[in-house]
């Protein structure tokens, strides 16, 4: 009898394994038919606004009938499962620009509207560069000057998000310094190293001082012209304000 149950015991533990090894068989990734739909989503949109005037490309009604012709073909990827990580997220991304491109036209009429549309075109002509640069899009021959039109404003939008990023850590780097006191005003400097691998012929940051209650009391605006990389830049300012701490903000840069 011992023996009986011992052989159910691993038949049954036969049939677990099996089932399991089937059941990963039979999982599903959808990364190839994400790239065939992301394909066919734009080919759609532009059949659209490649064929009306120049001066209806950005008609409200234009614009609402090519983003659903494409948000309709890959909408349905958001809740599939993809094999490469990666992918799915630059997925995710580039359904969640386009529902964030369907939300800026409710307000078509308004002042907002191009600053939302554009946030979201930048978003998804990123990602169509990160997508593309390991899977290489195809679409037909009279759409890929469409197409290079994407990867373009892609390429300069990661360009510029690089130089922001640069020069956000440069800010972070500077730190002033009290150097000198005459009873009546303080002068604060620091020395900083341009180390972002940007060159700029302008560098203007402000300098928010702030009271205990981090409200601010002064702003003082310093600046450095001809900042080359890796050149060391001493900023300085002075104020009769007495503050707790400060604030540094990129002012502009060229």
């Amino acid at each position: 009898m011992k023996r009986i149950f011992t052989l159910i015991a691993v038949t049954l533990a036969g049939f677990s394994l099996v089932a399991c090894s089937d059941q990963k068989a039979r999982t599903k990734y959808y990364d190839s038919d994400f790239i065939s739909a992301l394909e066919n989503g734009l080919q759609k949109r532009w059949a659209i606004t490649d064929n009306v005037k120049s001066t209806d490309k950005t008609s409200e009604d234009t614009l609402t009938k090519s983003l659903n012709a494409e948000l309709k073909v890959v909408k349905p990827y958001e809740n599939k499962k993809f094999k490469d990580n990666k992918l799915h997220e630059q997925a995710l991304t580039y359904i969640n620009a386009l529902d964030d491109q369907k939300t800026a036209l409710n307000s078509y009429d308004k002042f907002s509207f191009f600053n939302k549309w554009n946030k979201a075109y930048n978003t998804r002509t990123k990602m169509i560069v990160q997508i593309n640069q390991k899977h290489k899009l195809k679409v037909a021959d009279k759409y890929k000057n469409d197409l290079t039109e994407l990867t373009r404003n892609g390429d300069a939008v990661t360009t510029e998000n690089k130089k922001t990023e640069a020069v956000n850590t440069l800010l972070k780097s500077i730190k002033f310094k009290q150097t000198k006191d005459d009873g009546y005003t303080y002068t604060y400097d620091a020395k900083v190293k341009n180390s972002s691998g940007y060159s700029f012929k302008n560098f203007s940051i402000k300098v928010k001082l702030m009271d205990s209650k981090k409200t601010t009391i002064d702003t003082q605006y310093v600046s450095a012209n001809d900042w080359g990389k890796e050149q060391t830049n001493q900023f300085e300012f002075m104020t009769n304000k007495k503050f707790s701490s400060y604030k540094v903000i990129l002012d502009y840069t060229d």
